[in-house]
């Protein structure tokens, strides 16, 4: 199992519609051929700058492959909407990891 990861540093100008773009546009898109699942969104505690959050958003993915399909299928095209939606006031950056059992 894959763990995929995207922080996102948001600022406080847009935050709403942010919000409001992942909850109803972003994770709807994301899960929608079942490559990734179960989404969870966070706030990152401490992170606050001046005029600014941060923002974890997380899905599972069975295989590296099947994340790897799903960034060439529907992940670029996400971000690309967002880079023109918000522009420099949204920045990401992700991470991918595998789940190791305790």
């Amino acid at each position: 199992m894959i763990i995929y990861n995207t922080t996102f540093l948001v600022m406080d100008q847009v935050r709403d519609d942010f919000l409001a773009w992942i909850r109803t546009v972003y994770v709807p898109r994301a899960t929608q051929t079942r490559q990734l699942v179960a989404p969870m969104f966070a706030r990152v505690m401490g992170s606050a700058e001046d005029g600014a959050e941060s923002y974890a958003l997380q899905f599972r993915a069975h295989s590296a492959d099947s994340l790897q399909e799903w960034k060439d299928s529907i992940g670029n095209a996400l971000v690309s909407d967002m880079t023109r939606r918000f522009g420099s006031s949204v920045m990401g950056f992700s991470t991918m990891m595998d789940k190791i059992e305790l």
